[in-house]
C-alpha cells in the first residue's frame, strides 16, 4: 500500500473514532439529563404523603424503568460500534461510467469506474460528493449520478427505419460514389438502417454490407406527388447522386465516366425521358420556359465555344449541375456561369 493510501485511510479511521466520540457524547447528555428527570420524580414521591409500601412499590419501577433505560442506550452504543458508526445505504449508478476519485474534488485521483445500474454501498457526502465502498475502500463519486431506483441498462436497438425519397437509390458496394452498383430501392421504400457517416448510410442488401447516400433517406414515408415540381426534384436527386464521379468525353456512364450530354441523357433516360446525346440536339427537346420560370429539374442549354455546347440540369439555388471537364468531373456549378442558350423542361 502506498504512503498515500496509508494516511487517507488512517484520516478515515481518525474520522470514524471523532463521529463516536461525539455519539457517546450526545447519548451520555441524554441519559443524564434522563436521569435527572427520574430524580426528580423520586424527590416528589419522597415529599408526598403516602404509605411506606407504595412509596417503595414506585421507587421499584423507576428503577427498573431507569435500568431499561440504561440497557437500551448501551446496546445502541454497542450497534454503532459494531457496524463502524456509519450508517450506510445503497444507491444505484445512473450515469454510463462514473468516475470514482480518492478526494471528493473533481481533482481526486481517480481510483476506478462503476458502469450504470451497478448497486453501490453509500456512506455520508461532502458537498455534491458522496463516499462509497470501492473494493476495500471509501472513496467519492459525484452525487448526482446516483439513484434510489435502479436505472433501465438496457441500450437501444442501433437499427432503424428510413424511406427512399429519390425515384430510385443506388445501393453501392462502398460508401463512394464511384463503388460498384449492388442494386437500387425505389421512391417510399423502407430501408433498416444500421449508422451514418460521412454522408453514407450502411444497409443490409442480400445478406451483406452496403449504402446509400444518406441525403435521399427520411424518418417519414414520402407522399406520392405526381406534379412536375415533385419529378424535377426527383431528378435533380438522383443526377447529384453522381457528383466527384468522371468525366470522360462520349462517356455515358454516370459511374465509370460521361460528358455533358452523356451525363443528361442518362439521368433522364432513367426516369423514362430519351434524349440524345448532343447538347446541341438536347436543345430541341422538351419545352421551353423563360429562365425566371426555371425549376429544379430543368435541363439548362449554354452557348457553344468553339463549336461545342454544353447543358446541365438545373438542382435550385441558382445552381446546375454537370459534367464539367475532365480536371472538374461531375460537379455544381452557379447555374448562369456562362452564356445560356435555352432552358428546356423535360419532365412533364
Amino acid at each position: 500500500m502506498e504512503h498515500k493510501e496509508i494516511m487517507e485511510e488512517t484520516q478515515d479511521v481518525i474520522a470514524q473514532i471523532d463521529e463516536i466520540r461525539l455519539l457517546k457524547t450526545n447519548i451520555t447528555k441524554i441519559l443524564q439529563k434522563y436521569l435527572q428527570k427520574m430524580k426528580n420524580v423520586v424527590l416528589y414521591i419522597r415529599n408526598q404523603k403516602m404509605g411506606g409500601n407504595m412509596r417503595h412499590k414506585i421507587k421499584k419501577i423507576v428503577i427498573s424503568y431507569i435500568l431499561s433505560i440504561c440497557c437500551i442506550l448501551s446496546f445502541t452504543i454497542g450497534s454503532f460500534k459494531s457496524h463502524n458508526v456509519y450508517a450506510s445505504y445503497s444507491r444505484y449508478i445512473t450515469a454510463r461510467s462514473l468516475t470514482v476519485r480518492k478526494k471528493a474534488s473533481i481533482k481526486g485521483k481517480v481510483a476506478g469506474y462503476y458502469k450504470k445500474g451497478t448497486k453501490v454501498t453509500c456512506y455520508s457526502k461532502s458537498g455534491n460528493w458522496t463516499k462509497v465502498k470501492y473494493g476495500s475502500h471509501k472513496y467519492y463519486v459525484s452525487t448526482k449520478y446516483l439513484s434510489t431506483k435502479k436505472p433501465s441498462t438496457a441500450t437501444k436497438s442501433s437499427t432503424y427505419i428510413r424511406y427512399v425519397t429519390a425515384s430510385s437509390l443506388t445501393v453501392r458496394k462502398k460508401a463512394t460514389t464511384s463503388s460498384a452498383k449492388l442494386g437500387s430501392y425505389k421512391k417510399g421504400t423502407s430501408i433498416t438502417c444500421y449508422g451514418n457517416k460521412s454522408g453514407w448510410t450502411t444497409i443490409k442488401y442480400s445478406g451483406k454490407n452496403a449504402y446509400v447516400s444518406s441525403s435521399y433517406l427520411s424518418p417519414t414515408k414520402p407522399s406520392k406527388i405526381n406534379s412536375t415540381v415533385s419529378k424535377g426534384r426527383q431528378v435533380a436527386n438522383y443526377a447529384k447522386q453522381f457528383i466527384g464521379n468522371p468525366y470522360k468525353w462520349g462517356g455515358e456512364s454516370l459511374t465509370r465516366g460521361a460528358d455533358c450530354s452523356g451525363f443528361t441523357m442518362k439521368v433522364y433516360q432513367h426516369f423514362g425521358y430519351h434524349l440524345p446525346h448532343s447538347s446541341i440536339s438536347q436543345r430541341s427537346y422538351g419545352k421551353s420556359v423563360s429562365w425566371s420560370s426555371k425549376q429544379v429539374g430543368d435541363l439548362i442549354c449554354y452557348n457553344a465555344i468553339n463549336g461545342v455546347g454544353h447543358v446541365g440540369i438545373y438542382i435550385g439555388n441558382n445552381q446546375v449541375v454537370h459534367a464539367g471537364s475532365t480536371a472538374t468531373g461531375i460537379h455544381t456549378s452557379t447555374a448562369n456561369y456562362r452564356s445560356v442558350n435555352c432552358v428546356r423542361r423535360i419532365v412533364k
